[in-house]
């Protein structure tokens, strides 16, 4: 995102991992968007992109049905996912389209809920307790979210053993919704 106000800025990737179970399947979706907003030098950095690769990508209105397609039906599951589903929404509002859940299952809460961990949890923590190997040098969407789809494959076999028998139960413990500014 060039930030983190769902209103101002705009979503500059978008990746998923689709999960069977909790077997990663293929293929993934991946795609740079041309943002609507002012992309600082800051997040350029951090997302690795310049402005060439930017103007190159395709606008919102491609990609984001795209995506919706491959999401209707499905449970999305993130690392503190409410910013991301709000930066869905104000994008769907923009190009007039219907987005996914207003919901999401956050791996974090797992995660807490699991470990009785507490407070926020970085996505390279969790990836570190179940050696999950980081190669990146810059934030990336596609990477992040096989990140979560591995963190999620290696929690799964614990779920039954913390009482998550069912999928009711996880989005219990894993709910978490759209983040409203």
């Amino acid at each position: 995102m060039t930030g983190l106000n769902p209103y101002e800025d705009s979503i500059i990737e978008i990746a998923a991992v689709p999960l069977l179970g909790n077997k990663i399947e293929d293929p993934y979706f991946f795609s740079p968007l041309q943002p609507y907003s002012f992309i600082s030098s800051e997040s350029k950095k951090i997302h690795g992109l310049n402005g060439s690769k930017l103007l190159d990508a395709p606008p919102a209105e491609v990609v984001i049905p795209e995506f919706f397609r491959l999401a209707k039906g499905r449970i999305l599951l993130g690392q503190n996912p409410g910013l991301d589903i709000a930066f869905l929404w104000q994008a769907a509002k923009k190009i007039g389209d219907i987005p996914p859940e207003e919901w999401a299952i956050d791996i974090t809460k797992v995660f807490n809920y699991i470990y009785k961990n507490t407070g926020k949890l970085s996505l390279e923590t969790m990836a570190k307790r179940f050696e999950i190997r980081l190669s990146r040098t810059i934030h990336n969407a596609l990477e992040d979210t096989i990140i979560v789809a591995e963190i999620f494959q290696k929690i799964t076999p614990m779920l039954y053993k913390h009482h998550i028998r069912t999928l009711n139960d996880l989005i219990t413990v894993g709910k978490t919704t759209m983040k409203r500014h």
